[in-house]
């Protein structure tokens, strides 16, 4: 399972515990599994083996939240986030309220949010990232009175790719373990459903498909025509008809 950055969840945690920035000495499995269970958490010596050399790839999202705290880094690292930890990073308590606020605002124009039976179906049909049930995704976004969401790595990197949450290195998983990338891309979220609910996401992904056809002098028409109607601010605004 790779980081978005070309890293495998293994060789990250290994350069993690082989060079540790607050410290010289290198990280044993012991030591970790000790540090792990010290703060109330739960892991063996032997799976953590099994992570490092790549045996096991899939961890829960708590598993990330205990070896973050451990190896005092942010969790999003595990996924070619931020590296410097901030506080007490929790992402089982923020994960489903950021979950909500995906299936909430990320939607194609002209239809209402994914259902989880959609979203389940997409991710489950890609392959990607293994299968996943529409009702986990419900306990997801609503889990039961008093617990927290557990979901392993893969599940969170298919959520993120659905809901587009990507750039050229992949998935950007890290929106769920990073809480400042959360921030920004909520703002970022706000201007896209602004944008979204005036038509402009609408109107500029069909002059995507249509403006491969286009002669330049059409581009340049379509560019002058678009910035003089959003620069008028006239609601009646007309194509002017230049005479010759």
């Amino acid at each position: 399972m790779g980081d978005g950055q070309g890293k495998t969840f293994a060789q990250v945690l290994e350069e993690l515990c082989q060079n540790p920035d607050h410290r010289r000495e290198r990280y044993t499995n012991t030591e970790l599994t000790q540090l792990i269970c010290d703060r109330g958490g739960y892991i063996t010596d032997g799976y953590i083996s099994h992570l490092r050399k790549g045996h096991r790839d899939n961890p829960t999202l708590q598993t990330l939240e205990d070896l973050a705290a451990a190896l005092q880094v942010c969790p999003a690292v595990f996924v070619g986030g931020r590296k410097e930890r901030s506080g007490d990073e929790s992402p089982r308590r923020s994960f489903p309220a950021r979950l909500r606020r995906l299936f909430d605002r990320v939607h194609p124009p002209g239809r209402g949010p994914f259902t989880p039976e959609e979203t389940a179906k997409s991710i489950s049909q890609d392959g990607s990232y293994g299968t996943i049930s529409s009702s986990y995704i419900r306990e997801l976004l609503n889990p039961p009175a008093g617990s927290l969401p557990n979901p392993r790595l893969r599940h969170v990197i298919a959520l993120a790719d659905h809901f587009g949450l990507a750039d050229e290195n992949g998935p950007q998983a890290a929106y769920f373990l990073d809480d400042d990338l959360a921030a920004a891309i909520d703002v970022e979220l706000d201007d896209f459903v602004a944008l979204r609910d005036a038509g402009v996401i609408e109107f500029v992904a069909r002059m995507a498909e249509e403006a491969p056809q286009w002669t330049p002098q059409r581009r340049r028409q379509a560019t002058d025509a678009i910035l003089e109607a959003i620069g008028s601010g006239h609601i009646s605004w007309v194509f002017p008809i230049k005479e010759k």
